[in-house]
């Protein structure tokens, strides 16, 4: 984190650093968004103990999974635990997770989180008061296909968040309508404020909420390995 970045802490306030927009209030609690290259090969022995802590139904969905895409999962819940950790200054467990099918995994006393993982990073924005919606894509090699992702995968990543904040499915992408400047979604009415984030040379991100945010504290966290 650089010396002007807000520091997270308890109830999720900000000890210090610039705001970095201006519209926004000293009021709104800030935004944590962590970010991590995921793991080659087999998922490293925490993520396997991890799996072996999430309620049955849930390890039974990620047991399904091929081995890439359950280390991802579990790479970006053991992400979220920390994030957790870091605004509620105690140890947060998988005891604390709810997974409700049809939405999204909550903590049952927060903060909000939302995780998304491309085919070599995983992230996760975490807030007190707003319910958070993030996607993440990274761009294909080569910088003329890097060039023709970047405006597609601008637009996917905003209307994926949107519908994240929103706690719906993909199959509801087509209602979402931005705008042309990617400052907003609208979805059944409501609007979502859009922000884009940036993680990592390669990757495209937004973020989405409902409710005014405070500022945004982008940090990359390093998954335990082996």
């Amino acid at each position: 984190m650089s010396a002007d970045s807000p520091r997270i802490g308890a109830a999720g306030r900000v000890a210090g650093g610039r705001r970095r927009h201006r519209t926004e209030s000293a009021a709104m609690d800030p935004v944590l968004v962590l970010h991590a290259a995921l793991p080659e090969g087999p998922a490293p022995s925490a993520l396997r103990r991890l799996l072996e802590r999430l309620p049955y139904a849930r390890r039974l969905e990620l047991e399904r999974r091929d081995e890439r895409g359950r280390s991802a999962s579990l790479a970006g819940i053991h992400v979220a635990l920390a994030g957790a950790e870091r605004f509620l200054e105690r140890p947060v467990t998988t005891g604390e997770l709810r997974f409700v099918e049809g939405a999204k995994p909550r903590l049952a006393s927060g903060p909000h989180f939302s995780v998304s993982h491309g085919t070599g990073r995983v992230g996760v924005a975490l807030s007190v008061s707003a319910d958070v919606g993030f996607d993440l894509e990274e761009m294909r090699a080569g910088e003329g296909a890097a060039r023709a992702d970047a405006a597609k995968l601008a637009r996917w990543t905003a209307t994926e968040a949107v519908l994240k904040a929103a706690g719906r499915g993909l199959r509801e992408a087509r209602a979402v309508r931005l705008d042309d400047d990617l400052a907003s979604g609208l979805l059944d009415g409501h609007v979502y404020r859009l922000c884009p984030v940036d993680l990592h040379a390669g990757a495209i991100a937004h973020l989405a909420s409902a409710e005014p945010i405070g500022p945004i504290a982008v940090e990359e966290f390093v998954l335990p390995w082996d």
